[in-house]
């Protein structure tokens, strides 16, 4: 019997992610690509001339692009550029950050897709304070070098159960996560 199934529809479209900041939209980010990477550490092994490999440390950063609103973003990585070493000392000791770390989810919620992903990005830092103009642009975007301390999966789904017999569509499953 053949399937009924169009199976491209399904897919999701980056044109319906979205970026939260401490639980707000950011209206003006555009695109944020980051990754975690795991080095891998070679393994000489005795006797043999080929290497094995094993996981080493793991890495988090990315890009995040805005399309430039006002100036909240260079002034958040100014803010702390600006502060002299004897100020940063101060505010150590004050028990206040210098940098100033922010929760980012990133949500896809494509209306044709099987389900909403989210995924939320703690400790997240600025790492470059992109100044300057080009009278070529007819939108100007910035991009923001950025790391994260740890990244967890809020809501998402796996579609790897055959066809829902009640609706006809791919049976998806709702992972619990911790």
């Amino acid at each position: 019997m053949p399937s009924t199934v169009n199976e491209g529809l399904y897919r999701i479209a980056g044109m319906h992610g979205s970026a939260y900041r401490d639980g707000r939209q950011l209206s003006d980010a555009v695109a944020v690509e980051v990754a975690v990477e795991i080095q891998r550490m070679d393994v000489p092994i005795v006797g043999k001339q080929n290497l094995a490999y094993k996981p080493g440390r793991e890495s988090r950063e990315g890009t995040m692009t805005i399309q430039k609103i006002d100036t909240f973003w260079e002034l958040e990585l100014h803010s702390y550029m600006s502060l002299s070493l004897d100020e940063r000392r101060a505010r150590r000791d004050a028990g206040l950050p210098s940098l100033r770390p922010f929760q980012l989810q990133l949500s896809w919620d494509d209306p044709e897709a099987l389900g909403r992903e989210t995924w939320q990005l703690d400790g997240v830092l600025l790492w470059r304070l992109p100044l300057g103009f080009s009278i070529t642009d007819e939108i100007v975007n910035r991009e923001y070098p950025i790391s994260w301390e740890q990244e967890r999966p809020l809501e998402s789904y796996l579609a790897r159960g055959g066809i829902d017999s009640t609706t006809g569509l791919p049976a998806i499953t709702k992972p619990h996560h911790l």
